[in-house]
């Protein structure tokens, strides 16, 4: 009787945990990451590409709610590349399919170094095609080629809009049927400078209108879609690009479709920013009347991978990976990765900081939010480990308000080594 009363005791008081509170909490049917295995994050810095020949670019898929183990996570054996833009993977919100780009191609296996990685590494053209119907076991299904050096995929429904290096294909459309093959495949004008290329896009929330990124220019512009019978049949040039800070990347729309944030990382070339980027709100023209213009700015962090926006529209998160990428023989390797938190103004969009939270972990540079905002995922390339070593997908609790607070869940979940692009199923 006694061992009763003190067993009972001691869970009153919380000696004992919550069987039914999970280590890892994020609202969400599942996500996607994909993770190259070709370099380490620190070639970025030296060229050096330190990999492991046994090991394999993949796709792995993570089906909450997460158990313990490996059962719910699924991986596939899928071409990809950090080396090109952070809009590598497209997955409908729907889920089922799952659209990657193979951008760079795996090195032969005598290759050690590259002075330039993203500049040497031998180029790809396919867009693969994964079935994720089933999250625990994903299944690569086919490739098929949309143009040399493909940059960056977003899609809308059934609807693919990409970009590549190849002239006469800088900007490509995939009207995608239900097993993922191309019903319709279009090579649309991209209306650009041929010294210029479309290195990041984004579809508006209405499917009415495409945003993109010029490299040269430093520009972002938008184009109308011009649609016949329900499909798409082209795109229309809206006003004239607008300039965007020296090194425009990632972009993104809000919510509500009317503005559109874009990540300016400083840096011309990938994990060697040696100063804070930028975010920048454009508020676009939709009819042309007037010109599209910059709306605010404001400072992110260095080595800025990608940003977030939750759902409600209030908040803004930005993964940098400061210096984590340096050679790991130099001073602070494997440190300064760091989330930024913003507030975000309803009416302008306008951006204001509320703190950054420093975290383990190399060269992270995609992160989530969950279906309510609740919860955030953010990919890591690898840790500061000898041995196999892995990468990961790491969660935050996001405690949402006036003073928005996040806080770094307990557990993180074991990924292929190189991880860099997330997307979430609602």
């Amino acid at each position: 009787m006694k061992k009763v009363a003190l067993f009972a005791g001691l869970a009153a008081l919380g000696a004992f945990p919550a069987s039914a509170q999970s280590p890892i909490n994020f609202n969400a049917r599942g996500l996607v990451v994909v993770s190259d295995a070709d370099l380490a994050a620190s070639a970025l810095v030296d060229g050096k590409l330190l990999r492991d020949n046994t090991a394999k670019d993949q796709l792995t898929t993570i089906k909450f709610p997460i158990e313990r183990g490996s059962k719910g996570v699924g991986s596939a054996l899928v071409s990809n590349s950090v080396l090109a833009s952070a809009k590598t993977l497209a997955v409908p919100a729907s889920g089922g399919l799952a659209y990657v780009l193979d951008s760079r191609l795996r090195p032969e296996d005598g290759v050690t170094e590259y002075k330039e990685p993203s500049k040497e590494f031998p180029g790809g053209e396919k867009l693969f095609v994964v079935d994720i119907t089933n999250l625990g076991a994903p299944k690569a299904k086919f490739g098929f080629p949309v143009g040399r050096k493909p940059n960056a995929i977003d899609v809308n429904k059934n609807e693919l809009i990409l970009s590549t290096n190849e002239v006469g294909k800088e900007l490509v459309f995939i009207e995608a049927g239900p097993d993922g093959k191309p019903a319709r495949f279009l090579n649309l004008p991209a209306a650009i400078d041929t010294t210029n290329k479309i290195i990041d896009i984004t579809w508006h929330p209405s499917g009415d209108f495409i945003a993109f990124t010029l490299d040269n220019s430093n520009e972002v512009g938008l184009y109308k879609v011009i649609r016949e019978a329900g499909k798409l049949k082209n795109v229309e040039l809206v006003g004239k690009p607008v300039k965007v800070g020296t090194e425009p990347s990632f972009g993104k729309f809000s919510a509500d479709g009317k503005h559109y944030f874009v990540l300016d990382t400083k840096s011309a070339t990938p994990g060697k920013g040696a100063g804070d980027g930028e975010i920048l709100v454009v508020n676009f023209s939709m009819d042309g009347a007037v010109e599209h213009k910059v709306a605010a700015q404001v400072p992110a962090g260095t080595n800025t991978g990608s940003f977030a926006i939750s759902p409600d529209g209030s908040t803004l998160v930005t993964v940098n990976a400061g210096k984590s990428g340096a050679p790991w023989g130099e001073a602070g390797a494997g440190s300064g990765a760091a989330l930024t938190l913003y507030k975000v103004a309803a009416t302008d969009g306008a951006l204001t900081k509320v703190a950054d939270y420093p975290f383990e972990g190399i060269y992270p540079q995609s992160v989530v939010f969950d279906k309510d905002g609740s919860n955030l995922a953010v990919s890591v390339f690898e840790y500061l480990e000898y041995g196999v070593g892995n990468g990961g997908v790491e969660f935050w609790t996001v405690t949402k308000g006036d003073a928005p607070v996040l806080k770094k869940q307990g557990a993180r979940v074991s990924v292929g080594k190189g991880a860099h692009t997330l997307r979430v199923i609602p």
